[in-house]
């Protein structure tokens, strides 16, 4: 009977100590089964994508794509980045990318017992960012997310999304860049408040995964939500003015939970952005159905943000063609001739 009673008094003390440091508990996160290492056991479209889940510290889980080492794509797919951004530039339109960094790289502490070099991983990482700055690709300081450990996480623990702190860090350096262009100094500013609006609770895609390989049951993440207020004096019957910049992503940006990225953008930035991004659409998506639109075509922005999770390799020939297609039209030859017209005149004068 003691040894009974001194045994309850254990699992007692030890459940106290976990609610005391903050801790989560075995029953929200249960050890990732044997079976998630067997690719095999990924046998449906959806279970593809994580393949093979890894177990990390406090609830966290890794699938393959967290842990890359090599980010981008081959020689030919830089070309043709290139030339895309040589296209769009014709048509007024510096892009800024925005590759988002994997959540290996970004929480290291979060690793465990995992085999991955985080160093050659960022390595690689700011190899491929620095790439995409010299084929005349726009790129914030995105590396300076590894100046320091973030107490706060940027990524949820078992999902592969952001955290709307995540999503506002990045937001932050990115406005900083957008303020380094030089259509910035001319463009109409605004002032736009952020406020905490709620809660996001979330059903981590990670964990949907090995929920199901592993007959396992997982508690959701929750965490606050934020929305972006235009908080400037405006005048309700004037002009709308059009789009000068236009961001277009994944859910990272605009999906059913909204971790407010386009908001703090506006915020720290200043200026209103148009918000096409596209849940589901991954990394093609939303860019293809906006160079397509009516909006682009008659009014392109004078900047593009594409926010591209950074585990995408940008290497599929389909792509490229669709959007140079979209983007050598009639009218961006017409363009183009005028332009080197006027070029010729000023030239001869």
């Amino acid at each position: 009977m003691q040894y009974i009673k001194l045994k309850h008094i254990t699992r007692m003390f030890a459940f106290v100590l976990c609610v005391l440091s903050n801790q989560i508990t075995w029953a929200e996160t249960p050890p990732l089964c044997q079976a998630a290492a067997k690719e095999a056991n990924y046998n449906t479209d959806y279970l593809d994508n994580f393949i093979t889940l890894k177990e990390g510290n406090d609830g966290w889980l890794f699938r393959d794509t967290d842990l890359l080492n090599t980010f981008g794509p081959g020689k030919k797919g830089y070309q043709r980045l290139r030339y895309l951004t040589r296209l769009l530039n014709e048509h007024g339109t510096r892009l800024l990318m925005v590759p988002i960094p994997t959540r290996g790289i970004s929480h290291p502490e979060m690793l465990g017992e995992i085999n991955y070099d985080t160093k050659a991983g960022r390595v690689a990482y700011i190899a491929h960012i620095n790439h995409l700055r010299d084929i005349g690709i726009v790129v914030p300081k995105l590396e300076a997310l590894f100046d320091k450990q973030h107490e706060t996480p940027l990524f949820f623990s078992r999902d592969h999304h952001w955290t709307s702190f995540g999503a506002e860090q990045v937001a932050k350096i990115t406005a900083e860049t957008i303020q380094q262009q030089g259509f910035y100094k001319e463009a109409e500013k605004q002032e736009y408040q952020t406020k905490r609006s709620g809660l996001i609770e979330i059903e981590g895609s990670h964990q949907k995964a090995a929920a199901t390989i592993c007959a396992s049951s997982y508690d959701n993440e929750t965490i606050d939500a934020y929305t972006t207020e235009n908080i400037s004096e405006m005048d309700l019957f004037g002009d709308v003015a059009e789009a000068k910049v236009v961001l277009v992503g994944t859910s990272n940006s605009n999906g059913k939970q909204d971790f407010n990225f386009s908001g703090y953008l506006m915020q720290y930035s200043g200026l209103d952005i148009l918000n096409l991004a596209k849940s589901g659409g991954g990394y093609d998506g939303a860019i293809l159905d906006y160079l397509n639109s009516d909006d682009f075509k008659q009014n392109p922005p004078k900047l593009l943000i594409w926010e591209v999770p950074g585990y995408y390799k940008l290497n599929s020939k389909t792509f490229y063609k669709k959007m140079v297609r979209l983007l050598k039209t009639e009218e961006h030859k017409q363009r183009v001739a005028n332009t080197d017209k006027n070029k010729r005149e000023v030239v001869s004068q």
